[in-house]
């Protein structure tokens, strides 16, 4: 009985007949990682439809993977939107760092403009300089597109992977602002994330700008910290004299 693998390559052998492909010829051939085209694919449909408007079938079409092949490296939908934003994870946990070390620091009323202007920058930098990677684009729109989805499994995957974030912006800002309510602290939250989306994810300003502007670039990133830190310190800071 011939148990070859028929499916093995071959080339063809002394008097015409086939042999197999020396071993090290057929390591020289790249194996594509199935694994990874799923989860990039889930998070460019995921990011330009919608968790809804995506099903398990659609990303496997794009990954040009046999559809039980999502099932059986991420498990259900939910899963594997989970698993999607656990690939970004890094991006996430050095901002959480940074923000935890300035929340650490020292200083005055007299320091407190450039204290929060460096929370703000820790907070946002790493976002715009992922949005300026190969495909940080899309995962900046999926990010806007889940924190807006009343969906459970958007609203899990936003309590899961953001919610420390969130705690460690607003334990900054209490130290840079203590005399500031926390209750008032998470509204000035709210609005800043707002305008965070806006900027890395929000297409229309191409259009509104005649094509001079594109969301997320970076050489208006310190205009963006100014507008942000001004916004916290107009409704935290001390009164005017």
């Amino acid at each position: 009985m011939d148990t070859r693998d028929p499916t093995a390559p071959r080339v063809p052998g002394p008097r015409g007949k086939a042999a197999r492909r020396p071993a090290a010829a057929a390591r020289e051939a790249p194996r594509p990682d199935r694994r990874a085209d799923i989860l990039s694919s889930a998070e460019i449909l995921f990011a330009e439809r919608g968790y809804a408007g995506v099903s398990i079938r659609d990303i496997a079409a794009r990954a040009g993977v046999p559809v039980a092949l999502v099932g059986y490296y991420f498990g259900r939908k939910p899963e594997l939107l989970a698993s999607v934003f656990e690939a970004r994870k890094d991006h996430l946990d050095e901002r959480i760092a940074r923000l935890r070390a300035l929340a650490g620091a020292g200083g005055g009323q007299d320091r407190m403009e450039a204290r929060i202007e460096a929370i703000v920058r820790a907070w946002t930098e790493p976002v715009v300089r992922l949005h300026g990677s190969a495909s940080g684009d899309h995962f900046s729109l999926l990010v806007a597109r889940t924190a807006w989805d009343p969906g459970p499994e958007a609203m899990a995957v936003i309590a899961r992977f953001y919610d420390p974030l969130v705690e460690a912006f607003l334990d900054a800002m209490a130290a840079a602002l203590p005399r500031c309510p926390r209750p008032r602290l998470l509204w000035a939250y709210e609005y800043a994330v707002g305008a965070l989306l806006m900027y890395v994810a929000d297409k229309r300003i191409e259009r509104l700008s005649g094509g001079s502007a594109s969301p997320g670039d970076p050489a208006v990133f310190e205009d963006f910290v100014r507008f942000v830190s001004a916004g916290f310190h107009a409704l935290c800071g001390p009164p005017a004299a």
